[in-house]
């Protein structure tokens, strides 16, 4: 169901239809990069302004800007971004003091307003009644936003009455009760609820301003009438009528203007201001389900009777969903709605439709608010309009009208195909969206295999065929319109013509007031169509909101008993997971589901099961599976926990054990309440706090991650910082623990993480505490660390369940529960365990040698991350993620050049002028060619003049096509090309870009303002200058037959532009803080949407969701303000355009006797029609503006990003490498100019073959020797030769596609495994096969055409990031691709990391066989690994500080020896020794 984008009104209103307020999004995030030329400010780069005045290490300069901009430190728990947008605003610098040619727009005279030291409440709160009329209160921001650029401060807070806490509320109450009514739209009504008094005020304005809007072209009739009676008065020598009359019916005629506009623009203003409101309320709705919907419901089943067996509910068959419990909500007892996929489809709710509902769907039901009450007005206006026409043509008129009432189904028929292309071309776009989002993510590993090309070809294929979608979709649309935009022209010449012919004269009083009338059913006649089509698409996403408001919640499926003996009891319960949901792939991506990675465990728990004697149920399916089958059958069964029976004390240290698989992941989920208990029972006797082996890290401080929102006790926090091993990491981060943490965590390692994960659980004190395996990604001396001051520590009067590997902590927990294919296999003491169990005395033998080990994994975890930190430190805290660019000027006009040459030519654009100019004269000749027909100008036969009247017709609908098609062409390949060229260039862009640029930003660009470019851009350029070359066309004629018009005009005309540029000014900037606040709404909405399981074991959902409502309040302040903007720009624009018709009307009777009747009607008929027109010019421009924007955005990538060396550059031989030796020669690297060396005068030769195991601290530069060989980041000095070949010399492409890696976190694209394996299709199956059986995937005995469920085979489905497989088996696929790469040369970093010992051992075995001969390094974590390399390198700050073999490095004493040591590594241990002896 994913829609990238709203399907935009498909078939956009023609530039005549007024004012339709297209206020899309448009800029998220404007951005540009700060060249002075172009007056772009920079934005002080730190993500949270909340921060800079707190910072403790803030630096004195950074103290200054803080005291400027700080912004409130709004306690933020999720993205604390709201600091994007600060800009050093020109305020600073000193005024110089201008030339006084440049002093002499009064409006910039006296000084410039200071900014607020906090926000004020909106002005609309308190304003009074005319201001609220005329948009008054607006004023005062305007006249700010004028004489400097708008600050966040200045925009005001959320009107009270309009907050997002109040309305939901107000919603929530409505939807209970409908719910339980059981009506049948409940969320619809209860919006209408909501919000009926502003709804309605909105309709009934609208309603009048229709009919104002048909009875004052009616009124010309008695104007020209006037005119006609005095002009042949004067001929005849008759008196005249009264001049009195005559400016009576113009006074009627402005006023009745005057009541139109100012009820369209209220009708606009509620109608926006209901979409904006309803959207706030939805998105803070969803998010308050998505942290209360149950697995089930996510999964996509739905709740069965007690009675009905799961197996009908994996299917979800409608008819149970009738009888359904009812849940927290409230189910309707009769399904609401429940024919039509609640989901039991088995979509399921993934996060990413999750997603797509908050920031698709609500965004559709806010586009259709905006113009709802046009669907009952507009056909009451059309029949008025009839009405009168009829009293002036007679029944001629029927024949025109009857050519509008066919033409329009057909028409709106054609519109509905135009949805079903948008939905084909949206799947297009998901994928092409998808794609470069995997990308971005994994972008260091594309580079280190030097993929770039094998993806950019993809990613071109799907491209081509989107393009290609839209150029199609857009012709149809453009041949719509022309055909919609003629239709009143051709109806009004039936009708003229059906006069002429039944023998009546054509009356110039009747004639033009009827093609006044006919040109005012345009607005309402072509605006339907688009309302329709909103307001369907906008009620299938209030259903599918509501579908998902409904899904069944997650009821604790523990008793809470404060009282109890235990903090836990579990008797005879049975917990299930849900299955994955059946998925299409095109449908929306599933966002890291749990199950899956559960299932896969399960499967691997089959092995262990083979090997285990008690398995008499084992599934029969030969003998090793791990599988990715989770995406493949769908009657697979997901993984449950059976029959559980154990309490926990409540202070008691229990730990889970068991295989990979085992399920031990499983029952701490199943303790956290994030598992459906399916029988028995529960009872908890304690808060909890939950560890998840996945650490959540939110983008906010290190010290916001630890208290979670639990007040700050600054003595128990340091304890909780000393126990977590935290302190030497935080006084290595910039700002100390007010440092802000990435996206996702990104800028930490991933044992920071972990430890920060371990931190929150023990600062939330709270008494039942439960760790999945908390201490794997750590090193072992750190793990001691924790495990004895904080876990034995801290903790030790509470109640603690630790799920582990680490088998040296059995020992001392005071009992141990041991976990087989989820069930329980044996709770008891160690020392019992030791006594009865042999298969636990084994376990315990073969990690006797292993508790040594394990100690000394040595100290490393990512170093690169650390490197950065410490480096970091140093410079007195700059942050890391660089402040977007934000242009504050607008586009310049080299961006409009370079869009013009994207598209293939300079003289494109001449074309389309061209093509422009004479559509428009042919419309001007056509009216003209009327006027002489009324008058018998030239004395023809009507047969002359029906002709050429006919054929004027005909050749300006075929110009409007023409002109349209040529722009949206152009406007495509313009699009493509640059899309193009700015992915290529962000793929070619080094490492240190992406680690300064959070990724939103940059899918933001790919995703946002690619489809701006190609859905919106081209229609806003087409309407402008459709809209702009009729207006001139206008002024024009009326200048030619009344002079004094000019008079008039000259000054209107600067008010006008003036207006519009003071409109800009602020609208502008509050259009990109809007952008930029929204873009902290989805921040914090997905980021809390992937914490929902630690969200909830810590039950601190009414923290985040009264968070995500102050975001969204946020974002509506500025939103709500762009929409009392725009009317304020309306409100005045109207009324010049009324002072226009004042004039002309005024011009036509003080001109009576000169000027021919039916010229005046003519000029008469066409000022009406032009009025709407002068604020739609204005509105389109910005349009273009902000569709520029974008524009100059994905332009900024293409051709401003800095770049790598070449792919290619001299030849390289085919066989190169072919020995395999490296040599290091004084090797310094630094990661971005400007920070310290990381590698300092490193020398190191490596003979071809040789494996070199590296070892070394945290930061001593072991990752940073594999950068410089994959020239991740260029050398500082020094050099690197393989086999001869100095690497520096040769393309990046040469170089790293002859090196294999196996990487640290290994990563999986979505496609098959043979995509994974091999993307450019160079390899045969059978070698793919043989890489996947060498690393122990697949099974000796397996055949390369065995597809049966539960099989790994080449054809597998792989889910986003390799989700359905277990860390073990994504590890096992990364040692397969090095093996398919076939590489002499193989760099290894940790790979074992994350992996259980038996999975170590495989991985180890198969780098000793599948890797024979080759050279080999290997970052090693646990020095068991590398024990028996050739030689060991130990890296200390930089330099190499040992080099030897292992024997000699441990005889000699020193770093490594203490390792050694510390490891428990004896002298038995080296193979050297033992042959020694």
């Amino acid at each position: 169901m994913a829609h990238s984008a709203p399907e935009k009104a498909s078939a956009p209103p023609d530039p005549a239809a007024g004012v339709v307020e297209n206020a899309a999004p448009s800029g998220d995030h404007a951005v540009a990069i700060d060249n002075d030329e172009k007056g772009y400010v920079e934005t002080t780069a730190d993500q949270d302004p909340s921060r800079l005045g707190k910072s403790d290490a803030g630096v004195a300069d950074n103290e200054e800007k803080a005291s400027e901009h700080a912004i409130q430190p709004t306690k933020s728990y999720a993205t604390n971004t709201s600091g994007v947008t600060r800009t050093d605003s020109h305020v600073d610098r000193p005024v110089e003091p201008k030339p006084w040619y440049k002093q002499l727009n009064p409006l910039r005279w006296g000084g410039i307003p200071p900014v607020p030291q906090q926000r004020t409440m909106s002005r609309e709160y308190t304003a009074g009644f005319f201001s609220l009329v005329y948009f008054q209160w607006v004023a005062p921001l305007m006249v700010v936003g004028y004489k400097r650029p708008l600050e966040l401060k200045d925009i005001w807070t959320v009107n009270p009455n309009r907050t997002a806490e109040r309305m939901t509320l107000k919603l929530q109450a409505s939807f209970k009760k409908r719910v339980a009514r059981g009506d049948k739209y409940p969320l619809l009504w209860s919006l209408h609820e909501t919000f009926q008094l502003e709804f309605w005020i909105g309709g009934i304005c609208q309603f009048f301003a229709n009919i104002f809007m048909v009875v004052s072209p009616f009124t010309l009739r008695y104007l020209i009438q006037f005119a006609t009676e005095a002009y042949i008065a004067q001929r005849n020598g008759d008196p005249a009528p009264p001049i009195g009359r005559g400016i009576g019916i113009v006074l009627g005629i402005t006023f009745m203007q005057m009541c139109q506009s100012l009820g369209t623009n209220h009708f606009i203003y509620r109608g926006m201001m209901i979409g904006g409101q309803s959207r706030a309320v939805l998105i803070s709705v969803i998010f308050e389900k998505a942290m209360s919907i149950s697995g089930r419901a996510k999964a996509g089943g739905r709740e069965i009777d007690e009675g009905d067996e799961p197996e009908k509910a994996n299917r979800g068959g409608v008819e149970q969903k009738k009888k359904s419990k009812k849940t927290k909500k409230g189910e309707p007892p009769v399904g609401a709605d429940a024919g039509r996929g609640i989901a039991g489809d088995g979509t399921g709710w993934a996060n990413g439709r999750v997603v797509n509902l908050m920031s698709v769907d609500t965004y559709r039901v806010d586009l259709a608010s905006g113009l709802f009450h046009m669907i009952w007005t507009a056909p009451i206006a059309c029949i008025v309009t009839l009405v009168l026409l009829v009293i002036n043509l007679t029944y001629s008129a029927l024949a025109g009208f009857a050519l509008l009432v066919i033409g329009l189904p057909l028409l709106t028929e054609a519109v509905k195909s135009l949805f079903v292309r948008r939905r084909a071309i949206n799947k297009v776009t998901d994928q092409r969206v998808s794609l470069t989002q995997e990308i971005l993510q994994a972008v260091r590993f594309v580079k280190f295999f030097g993929w770039e090309s094998a993806f950019l070809k993809r990613l071109g294929d799907i491209r081509d065929q989107e393009i290609s979608a839209i150029q199609v979709l857009l012709a149809i649309r453009n041949a719509i319109n022309a055909v919609s935009m003629s239709l009143p022209i051709f109806a009004s010449m039936l009708a003229f013509v059906t006069y002429s012919l039944t023998n009546h004269d054509l009356n110039p009083a009747h004639v033009f007031s009827s093609l006044a009338l006919f040109n005012s059913l345009r607005m309402p006649l072509n605006l339907l169509p688009l309302v329709i089509g909103q307001v369907t698409d906008a009620w299938s996403s209030v259903q599918r909101i509501q579908e998902y408001l409904l899904c069944e919640e997650q009821d604790d499926e523990a008793k809470i008993d404060m009282d109890a003996k235990n903090a836990v009891d579990v008797e005879h319960a049975d917990f299930t997971w849900e299955r994955t949901a059946t998925q299409d792939p095109d449908a929306a991506p599933m966002v890291g589901k749990k199950p899956t990675k559960e299932e896969v465990k399960a499967e691997k728990a089959e092995k262990r099961a083979m090997k285990d004697k008690n398995s008499q149920d084992a599934v029969p399916s030969g003998d090793s599976t791990p599988d990715d089958a989770s995406t493949l059958t769908d009657a697979r069964e997901p993984f449950k926990l059976q029959n559980l029976n154990f309490s926990i004390g409540r202070n008691e240290l229990v730990a889970v054990i068991g295989g990979v698989g085992s399920g031990k992941s499983s029952l701490l989920a199943a303790l956290a309440g994030d598992m459906r208990k399916s029988k028995g029972d529960m009872v908890l006797g304690a808060s909890r706090a939950f560890c998840p082996q996945y650490a959540w890290i939110q983008n906010a401080t290190v010290r916001e991650n630890i208290i979670f929102g639990k007040e700050m006790d600054k003595d128990w926090y340091k304890q909780v910082i000393d126990a977590c091993a935290l302190q030497p990491d935080l006084d290595m981060l910039p700002q100390g623990d007010a440092t802000e943490i990435g996206e996702r965590g990104i800028t930490v390692s991933g044992g920071q993480k972990q430890r920060l994960n371990i931190a929150r659980a023990i600062y939330f004190d709270a008494d039942f505490i439960l760790m999945d395996d908390p201490l794997s990604a750590v090193d072992a001396h750190v793990g001691r660390h924790i495990f004895d001051s904080a876990i034995l520590g801290l903790l030790k009067n509470k109640s603690r369940v630790l799920a582990t590997h680490q088998l040296w902590v059995l020992s001392r927990c005071d009992r141990i529960i041991w976990m087989e294919e989820g069930r329980i296999y044996a709770v008891d003491t160690f020392d019992n365990l030791m006594k009865n169990h042999p298969g636990f005395q084994l376990l315990m033998e073969t990690t006797a040698v292993e508790e040594k080990q394990e100690a000394q994994e040595d100290d490393s975890e990512d170093e690169i991350e650390e490197e950065k930190k410490t480096v970091k430190k140093k410079r007195g805290g700059v942050p890391l993620m660089q402040a977007e660019e934000r242009a504050v000027k607008s586009v310049p006009w080299s961006v409009y050049v370079d869009y013009i040459r994207a598209s293939g030519s300079v003289f494109n654009a001449a074309i389309v002028v061209m093509f422009l100019l004479l559509a428009q004269g042919a419309n001007i000749a056509t009216s003209l060619w009327l006027s002489w027909w009324t008058s018998n100008k030239f004395g023809y036969s009507k047969g002359v003049y029906i002709g050429v009247y006919g054929a004027l017709g005909g050749i300006q609908a075929v110009l409007l096509f023409a002109f349209s098609i040529s722009l949206t062409m152009f406007g495509t390949i313009a699009s493509k090309t640059m899309l193009n060229r700015a992915i290529t260039r962000a793929l070619r862009a080094p490492m240190s870009f992406f680690d300064t640029t959070p990724l939103g930003r940059i899918t933001n660009r790919f995703s946002r303002d690619v489809d701006v470019m190609d859905n919106n851009l081209t229609d806003a350029i087409r309407m402008y200058f459709l809209t702009l070359a009729m207006i001139l066309s206008v002024f024009g004629l009326i200048i030619a037959y009344f002079h004094y018009f000019t008079i008039a005009l000259v000054p209107l005309f600067f008010l006008f532009v003036f207006s519009a540029g003071y409109y800009r000014a602020s609208a502008r900037e509050m259009k990109r803080f809007e952008a930029v606040l929204r873009s902290h709404v989805f921040a914090k909405f997905s980021e809390g949407l992937s914490g929902t399981a630690c969200i909830r074991a810590y039950g601190l959902k009414d923290r985040f969701v009264k968070n995500i409502r102050d975001s969204i309040d946020d974002m509506n302040s500025a939103y709500f303000l762009t929409f009392a903007n725009q009317r304020w720009l309306s409100t005045r624009l109207d009324i010049i355009g009324n002072l226009l018709v004042f004039v002309t009307g005024i011009l036509v009777v003080t001109s009576r006797f000169s000027v021919s009747p039916s010229i005046a009607g003519l000029v008469l008929s066409y000022i009406l029609s032009i009025v709407q027109m002068i604020q739609f010019t204005v509105r389109q421009l910005a349009e273009v503006e902000n569709g520029m924007n974008a524009t100059e955005r994905i332009h900024y990538y293409g051709t401003q990003l800095e770049e790598e060396a070449p792919l290619h550059t001299v030849e390289v031989r085919k066989s190169w490498p072919e020995r395999g030796e490296i040599i290091f020669d004084n090797v310094q690297m630094r990661y971005r100019e400007g920070l310290p060396l990381v590698l300092s005068g490193l020398d190191m030769h490596v003979t071809g073959g040789e494996r070199i195991g590296v070892v070394g601290r945290t930061g001593a530069g072991k990752s940073s020797i594999m950068s410089t060989l994959f020239r991740l980041v260029e050398l500082s000095g020094g050099s690197i030769t393989i086999d001869g070949l100095d690497i520096s010399t040769i393309g990046l492409q040469d170089l790293r596609s002859r090196l294999a890696i196996i990487p640290q976190d290994p990563t999986l694209f979505k496609g098959t495994i043979r995509s994974n394996l091999d993307p450019f299709s160079e390899h045969t199956d059978l070698e793919l096969w043989s890489a996947l059986r060498q690393s122990d995937l697949v099974s000796e005995d397996a055949s390369l055409d065995d597809k049966s469920p539960g099989r790994i085979h080449l054809d597998g489905i792989v889910e986003d990031d390799g989700l359905n497989f277990s860390l073990g088996q994504r590890q096992l696929m990364a040692l397969a691709r090095a093996l398919v790469r076939g590489s002499q040369i193989i760099i290894c970093d940790e790979a074992t990391s994350s992996v259980d010992m038996e999975t170590d051992e495989k991985i180890q075995r198969t780098i000793a066989t599948g890797f024979k001969g080759k050279t080999l390094l290997c970052i090693a974590h646990r020095l068991k690994t590398i024990i028996n390399y050739d030689r060991i390198c130990v890296m200390e700050q930089g330099r190499i500080a040992e080099l030897d073999t292992p024997f000699a490095l441990y005889e000699r004493g020193g770093i490594f020896r203490s390792m050694c040591d510390r490891g428990g590594i004896r002298k038995e241990d080296f193979t050297d020794y033992n042959q020694d002896i």
